[in-house]
């Protein structure tokens, strides 16, 4: 250590000289030497509740791979972004469509979005199906934002997965008769189910709804360019998200006996499957079993049965867990956190952003409980 220290004695005193004199020029210089300030990002996330997905297409005759990408954009720059070009550079280099939503409304199109404002945009490619070896490939992809000025925002790491509808086929589903079930009560939940499902299959994922259940419109995790991100709506009202579906259960659970209580909820648990056709609106019972207080009961269940379909059924499931913790979070406890959370970490399906919304609850309540005091 001791020859180390002599050697860089020995060094700084050789460019001792150097330094001064570089120093004094430095000084001597007509004009003032200032930094550039590094650019600013442009605000962009993956969308809550919207996947990337792939598919395969025809076009022209031919067989071609579409991909379809959902973000939320913060405009975060100094400057309007009056228009938007879209390039995939990764697995091919092709220029692409770009829809953006307008900030004032819920259409779509060639929108301008103002310096501070958040909206969703779609971008779509359309690729050779060379990329794809095997149906269930998933897609690495990288994209370029090209704003007005010319500048180029980069995304990396995109992982798009290939769209399931239709790889199960529907007839491998166990369809119930209803006219083989004795009990009126569980005939009527049962019509509720069926009717969800023709609801589903015109507002699915795919629509980016969710059958017959509503919520706010737009995003909350960024509100302007120099807020806080945000994980929770800006109030909380048992009407930001509700179903005519999951309203004419609880009316039927309010109508009866504890015996007829007990049969509802049972009834809805036992449907709870990957193999029936009740498959994807598991999201509706879910919603429903909170409202009742069996919250437990129907993720333990949703775990057991219906964990690896192959559709979009559990993760319709956290979907729709996502939107309540988003929009309704002051009607959660604890103890109802605590059983989303493990539920959560105990799958590796795409959580969206409910291990954030736990989080800021949690924290919402701290403050609260201080406000108190």
């Amino acid at each position: 250590m001791e020859i180390y220290s002599l050697v860089w004695d020995i060094v700084k005193t050789l460019l001792s000289p150097f330094t001064k004199a570089s120093k004094w020029f430095y000084e001597q210089l007509p004009f003032k030497v200032v930094r550039r300030k590094p650019l600013l990002k442009l605000g962009i996330i993956e969308s809550s509740w919207h996947e990337h997905v792939w598919e395969f297409a025809k076009q022209r005759g031919k067989e071609v791979v579409v991909i379809d990408t959902h973000w939320q954009i913060t405009n975060t720059l100094p400057y309007n972004l009056t228009v938007l070009n879209v390039f995939l550079k990764k697995p091919e280099k092709i220029k692409g469509r770009v829809l953006i939503k307008n900030y004032k409304s819920d259409i779509w199109g060639s929108y301008p979005i103002p310096k501070g404002y958040t909206t969703e945009i779609e971008a779509s490619f359309v690729i050779d199906k060379r990329h794809i070896k095997n149906v269930m490939d998933t897609i690495k992809a990288q994209i370029e934002l090209q704003d007005p000025t010319g500048r180029t925002h980069k995304i990396d790491d995109i992982v798009i997965k290939p769209v399931r509808k239709g790889s199960v086929k529907r007839d491998s589903l166990i369809i119930e008769d209803p006219s083989k079930i004795r009990s009126e009560v569980e005939k009527q939940v049962v019509a509720v189910l069926k009717n969800e499902v023709e609801q589903y299959k015109v507002r699915g994922r795919r629509e980016g709804k969710l059958g017959t259940v509503e919520w706010p419109n737009g995003v909350i995790e960024w509100r302007g360019a120099d807020d806080k991100i945000q994980f929770l709506f800006e109030n909380s009202n048992k009407n930001n998200v509700k179903s005519g579906h999951v309203d004419a259960l609880l009316s039927l659970y309010q109508s009866s006996s504890a015996m007829g209580k007990r049969n509802i909820i049972t009834t809805l648990l036992n449907r709870i499957d990957k193999k029936n056709e009740y498959r994807d609106v598991g999201y509706l019972i879910i919603f429903f079993l909170l409202e009742v207080g069996h919250l437990r009961e129907g993720l333990e269940t949703t775990l057991k049965k219906l964990r690896g379909d192959k559709a979009n059924a559990f993760g319709d499931v956290l979907r729709m867990l996502d939107f309540l913790l988003a929009f309704r979070y002051e009607e959660f406890q604890e103890s109802d956190l605590d059983v989303i959370e493990a539920f959560v970490y105990s799958t590796k399906e795409h959580p969206f952003r409910i291990k954030e919304r736990i989080n800021a609850i949690r924290v919402r309540n701290m403050l609260s409980n201080s406000k108190d005091k």
